[in-house]
């Protein structure tokens, strides 16, 4: 068996990449690391982008497509943790700023809450903040 010791980045397609930073920085906090092209293929257009101790890559698409992730990928989604009180931000705040919520966008459980909501491309993304103490 071979043993993960972490993650290396999350890779999350995207039809327009500068479009895509926008969103993830400005909504979501993220800060740019480095802007450039996929070595990979096509030599399409990329972001890498900071989330605390981890990284977001985002990959311009071949092809641009209309998604719809709930019903292309069921639940699978990207979740990024946030302070319980900048959940309650992004709560108050997503309909302010024309982010495309899930029909139920919190959900409580006693490990934390979980908000749902989608990026400008339809990919399916949560906020998770652990309980308060």
């Amino acid at each position: 068996m071979i043993t993960t010791t972490g993650i290396y980045h999350i890779g999350i397609p995207v039809n327009d990449v500068e479009r895509a930073v926008k969103f993830y920085t400005e909504v979501l906090g993220m800060k740019i690391a480095k802007l450039n092209r996929d070595d990979m293929g096509d030599h399409l257009s990329r972001a890498d982008l900071r989330s605390g101790d981890g990284m977001v890559v985002l990959f311009q698409r071949p092809t641009p497509i209309e998604k719809d992730a709930l019903k292309e990928d069921g639940a699978t989604h990207h979740a990024f943790t946030v302070s319980p009180e900048d959940f309650e931000l992004a709560a108050q705040k997503m309909k302010d700023w024309g982010v495309k919520t899930h029909s139920i966008p919190t959900v409580d459980r006693p490990t934390g809450r979980g908000f749902y909501f989608f990026d400008p491309d339809g990919n399916l993304l949560q906020l998770y903040a652990p309980p308060k103490k």
